[in-house]
């Protein structure tokens, strides 16, 4: 009779399991996450790692924050059924918490990467079949194949990212390495060419400097001189950004949406921000230290175009701002709490490769969550948060 598998590696593989289902399907996330938290909570060994998690700066600052997200349903001017749920969907944090438990050792670190490499590669080569083929997958982008055309731009440029620094892993097989690189071309070209997403632009943009600044660590280069390194990095990407009709389209877009909004002659996505970011401003003048309460955003917003008309009077659940929508909510106390919460991050005991993979990323989603909520949304998020567990993880 075989040994029953051990908590810690199921646990694990469902964590990796939560990790791959978020790419695809809600409710399969959700019945793994609901395993994850069952076995957690079920094994001593697993419940021991948990506290010791909590004790460490990003795991407390995550519980810390979650409090504040608590405490803001005693005042919250939204319906409780609302506030409630946004509360409880804060509940992605725990994947943060898990992750600093599960992971701290460096062979289920790089399983991570690789499993994350393979599933967006594979899913790179379904993005250009579809595209050639001239598919289009239920109410998807042509060439989308995960959950949104943002997210799996996204998604790509952490897994090329991945793959370009399991690629200088001393432990990773040189056959191995040319099939990382392949799968890092793959990905990158897939971005600048096929997945329509400037978040995805973004986050490339990010990475690829973290990249290259990585590139002269070891080498007792000067800041200087990485830091150019990081800056060159970031022109060739932004070089091939530039020489694709995809990205260009989807530039000049954006661009034309915000003369257009400004100009009052037409609705538009990246015009309509504008305004939201301008009115959440508002509602954080009206209410500065607390706040209008958890999941009161939609509300005050309500509230506050109440009787205006046309564009000024479109009534939305986000300003497509994570620190907007955070202040407006819980204030600039809250706001504070949750900028800790972040920069709790920079005092994870971990190996520098593995501090590299957590923050870069990291640093990636806090310029994307200047135009969305990166954070806060059910696969970014999501996302986010257990992959920072992964690799700051004390090991």
């Amino acid at each position: 009779m075989k040994p029953a598998i051990p908590p810690l590696e199921l646990a694990r593989g469902l964590a990796a399991g939560v990790m791959v289902a978020l790419l695809f399907s809600p409710p399969v996330t959700g019945l793994l996450e609901l395993a994850l938290y069952a076995l957690m909570i079920g094994s001593a060994e697993l419940r021991a790692r948990l506290v010791r998690a909590v004790r460490q700066p990003l795991g407390a600052m995550a519980l810390v924050f979650w409090a504040v997200v608590a405490l803001g349903l005693a005042y919250s001017i939204a319906p409780a059924s609302e506030s409630f749920g946004i509360w409880f969907s804060w509940r992605r944090l725990l994947l943060l918490v898990i992750g600093l438990a599960l992971f701290d050792d460096p062979a289920w670190k790089r399983r991570i990467a690789i499993v994350l490499v393979i599933v967006a590669g594979l899913c790179a080569l379904a993005s250009y079949f579809v595209t050639f083929f001239d598919i289009t997958i239920r109410h998807y982008l042509p060439g989308v194949v995960l959950r949104t055309h943002s997210f799996q731009g996204m998604i790509f440029a952490v897994a090329a990212f991945a793959a370009a620094l399991l690629m200088r892993d001393p432990a990773v097989l040189s056959r191995a390495r040319l099939l990382l690189g392949a799968a890092c071309v793959l990905l990158v070209l897939n971005i600048a060419f096929i997945t329509p997403g400037r978040s995805g632009y973004a986050v490339l943009v990010v990475l690829a400097i973290a990249l290259g600044i990585a590139l002269l660590k070891n080498r007792q280069a000067s800041g200087l001189k990485r830091l150019a390194w990081g800056g060159g990095a970031a022109l060739l990407v932004l070089a091939l950004l530039a020489s694709s009709p995809v990205v260009r389209q989807r530039i000049e877009l954006g661009l034309a949406e915000i003369e257009s909004y400004e100009q009052g002659t037409a609705i538009s996505s990246m015009g309509e921000r504008v305004v939201y970011m301008r009115n959440a401003l508002q509602l954080i003048a009206e209410r500065p230290l607390i706040g209008h309460g958890t999941g009161a955003f939609a509300t005050a917003y309500a509230r506050l175009v109440e009787g205006r008309s046309g564009r000024e009077g479109l009534k939305v659940h986000d300003p497509h701002n994570q620190f907007l929508n955070i202040a407006a909510q819980h204030g600039l106390l809250g706001l504070a709490v949750f900028l800790v919460l972040l920069g709790s991050a920079l005092k994870q005991r971990c190996s520098a490769p593995h501090r590299l993979m957590g923050l870069s990323v990291l640093a990636a989603w806090c310029v994307t969550s200047l135009f969305s909520s990166h954070f806060s949304t059910f696969a970014e998020g999501r996302f986010i948060w257990l992959w920072l567990g992964v690799w700051l993880a004390r090991d």
